[in-house]
């Protein structure tokens, strides 16, 4: 802003410097302004020209449109030109005709330009110049509004290129914001999972373990659910530090879809003591990368969910990798309705905030997929996930964001 004031400051001093300059090469002219005859149409149109003069100084460069002012300096000027040939009277056309082209199109600019011309015509005819030099100044105008238009043109596309350029980096900017959004959403979802399928487990071998100590059970009891305690709390927190590592590009290795959810179901049946249906089929080649471990999490989360509110329920998993190339990956995870006399674990059951059943939607948004939770037929619950054949790994996406 700074730098533009400063512009338009010397633009107004540089013209006013002109309009001296102009001024002086008139009142020593000859003939020079007066007050009868032919030195009383100068004093007249002279005047004209630096009243016009003085207004376009109150205008910056590039003003848009063409103002009454031009006009005015293009015919006085143009007058002058023949009424005062000693002078630089010419000034006022060439600035009349290159402040036109600089503000509209060419082709309108030349409106102005022939003004100019043919006020030069009429004074060459009335004071009897050479038409050599009618054709000079003409050319001579026509030459300086082309030439600004050229630049006027050039001064045009560099902003367009600058704007461009601007608005380029500002897409570059959000889409980082959101690559980096994308990914702080993506590692709290597994740190929630990660946790919440840890402190249900706990919770769950905790009270095991005080009932245990409550009825005088076998020491060897008491300690083995104190070892599965330990054990759930180490693999928990492996799993946040692989999650956080993530932030740092170094999650470390994930291991199989398949393994992990067979590892998921093992914990369950060992907590619940509950009946587990895992059936897997199809391509395992696709339980790769993100994909598998999306399905991983979404089968912790709804064992989670089973432990909260149906504790010993039975529970079905259906994972059907899509064996034909062009095939849908399909995941459901079925359970049904609590034993009779059990009830949802009171603790377990207040903790819940939705966020796991929103993570699974935007695990699976993330991948093109869609996540269906509701009631089963039976009256348990089911989750059911579709991800599409083709699907870019979060890493790859994020990759192309930074590149681009």
């Amino acid at each position: 802003m700074l730098l533009l004031n400063f512009g338009n400051r010397m633009a107004t001093v540089i013209r006013l410097a002109g309009l001296a300059v102009i001024s002086w090469t008139m009142v020593h002219g000859d003939p020079a302004p007066g007050t009868s005859g032919r030195r009383l149409l100068i004093t007249l149109l002279f005047a004209a020209a630096v009243v016009a003069w003085l207004w376009w100084t109150r205008w910056p460069i590039r003003e848009r449109g063409l103002t009454p002012d031009l006009y005015v300096m293009a015919a006085a000027g143009g007058v002058l030109i023949g009424a005062s040939p000693g002078s630089a009277s010419a000034a006022f056309v060439f600035v009349a005709a290159v402040a036109a082209a600089v503000r509209v199109p060419f082709e309108r600019a030349l409106i102005v330009t022939a003004i100019g011309a043919l006020a030069t015509a009429v004074s060459t005819i009335i004071y009897d110049r050479g038409a050599l030099a009618l054709l000079a100044y003409v050319l001579g105008f026509v030459a300086a509004a082309l030439a600004a238009s050229n630049a006027r043109h050039s001064i045009d596309r560099a902003e367009q290129a600058e704007l461009l350029l601007a608005q380029t980096q500002r897409s570059h900017e959000e889409q980082l914001r959101t690559a980096r959004l994308e990914g702080s959403a993506r590692i709290a979802r597994d740190i929630h999972d990660v946790l919440a399928h840890t402190l249900a487990g706990l919770t769950i071998q905790l009270e095991a373990t005080s009932a245990l100590l409550e009825s005088g059970a076998d020491r060897a009891d008491v300690l083995q659910r104190v070892k599965r305690a330990h054990e759930l709390a180490r693999d928990g927190l492996t799993e946040t530090r692989r999650a956080v590592g993530a932030l740092r590009a170094d999650p470390g290795p994930a291991a199989p879809a398949a393994a992990g959810i067979q590892a998921l179901v093992s914990d369950y049946r060992s907590a619940s003591n509950a009946k587990v249906t895992v059936t897997i089929d199809g391509n395992a080649d696709r339980l790769s990368d993100e994909v598998g471990q999306t399905l991983v999490r979404v089968v912790q989360e709804s064992l989670t969910n089973v432990r909260k509110h149906a504790p010993g329920a039975a529970v079905t998993i259906e994972l059907h990798a899509g064996s034909a190339p062009g095939g849908d990956l399909e995941l459901i995870v079925a359970n049904d309705p609590a034993p009779e006399g059990a009830t949802g674990h009171e603790l377990l059951s207040r903790s819940g905030s939705g966020y796991g059943l929103q993570g699974m939607r935007e695990r699976a948004a993330a991948l093109g997929g869609t996540l269906e939770a509701g009631l089963a037929g039976n009256g348990g619950w089911r989750v059911r996930i579709r991800i599409p054949a083709a699907t870019p790994a979060a890493s790859d996406r994020d990759a192309a964001v930074l590149a681009g």
